[in-house]
């Protein structure tokens, strides 16, 4: 399945925006896997209103419904890890809340995400990527695998709303 649009979110699009991600969290609880995230937490709606406004924000359409999200920032976040590629803090981009709607994972929809994410972080100069996988989310490893990451170190990293958890932290270079 092919989307019909992937592009960098407006405020405009808050709502959708909105919808995909608080969708993503009542779901979580059907998934065996998944990133563990908590809703109004993060993500929030104050939250995904500052990454539109002071970030990256990608989304992928379908039948002009927001299906799939994905949030760049700029700057290295995980300052003890020894990274393969040397990079400034402007040419480094985090991928984070990388997401599908429940309806259409399994689909082709989170690669064409990714691959829309590594487009706008070219557009913008970035030179790499990083991001974290929570340790056992195997879908999203694998998917980052396939799409040229490479795991550069396990560690353990403080999340906000759910603590301390063992992560994966995974680098591309663009």
């Amino acid at each position: 399945m092919n989307l019909d649009q992937i592009r960098v979110a407006q405020l405009a699009d808050l709502d959708g925006v909105v919808d995909l991600y608080h969708t993503v969290c009542e779901h979580q609880s059907q998934d065996q896997y998944g990133a563990d995230w908590t809703w109004g937490e993060y993500p929030s709606i104050d939250g995904l209103r500052n990454f539109i406004q002071q970030s990256t924000v990608v989304i992928g359409i379908k039948d002009n419904q927001i299906v799939a999200g994905g949030v760049m920032t700029t700057g290295e976040e995980y300052p003890d890890v020894d990274w393969p590629i040397k990079a400034a803090n402007q040419e480094i981009g985090v991928f984070h809340l990388i997401t599908v709607h429940p309806a259409y994972r399994r689909t082709g929809i989170s690669r064409q995400l990714i691959d829309g994410l590594f487009n706008v972080a070219k557009q913008e100069g970035k030179k790499v990527i990083h991001l974290d996988v929570l340790a056992g989310n195997l879908p999203s490893e694998r998917l980052y695998l396939r799409a040229g990451f490479q795991t550069v170190q396990e560690l353990v990293i403080h999340y906000d709303d759910i603590g301390d958890q063992k992560a994966k932290v995974m680098e591309y270079q663009l």
